[in-house]
């Protein structure tokens, strides 16, 4: 089997993903790379299965990680995320402006609904 970069760099971001989103089940603060692949690996996911707009997409970006799940400093690290994600009509660029920008879980979309976290 031949995988193309494209797809080459989706399988990292996946396992890079898998390798945070146990971190984080265990209660562990996530670091920059955790972080950032939790929110792509998800909006990847959301965007390949139909039924999100780009709005929606960027609106989500924002409210997955929150201040309360990451290592101090975190969020400076991360002003914008730019990421193509793969939508009906075709490939678009999306930009998520301060993507750790909510302070606490309560604020945030519930663990049990990212799609990337129901196995």
């Amino acid at each position: 089997m031949k995988l193309t970069l494209k797809e080459q760099e989706r399988l990292l971001m996946f396992e890079l993903a898998e390798v945070s989103r146990r971190r984080w089940k265990r209660g562990w603060k996530l670091n920059y790379i955790e972080a950032m692949a939790i929110i792509c690996d998800e909006l990847l996911e959301r965007a390949r299965g139909g039924g999100c707009t780009i709005y929606d997409l960027i609106e989500l970006g924002s409210r997955i990680i929150t201040e309360e799940d990451v290592m101090e400093g975190t969020p400076a690290l991360m002003p914008i995320i730019q990421l193509e994600v793969m939508l009906p009509d075709g490939n678009k660029l999306i930009s998520i402006q301060d993507p750790i920008r909510l302070e606490t879980r309560a604020e945030a979309v519930p663990v049990s609904e990212l799609i990337t976290m129901e196995y």
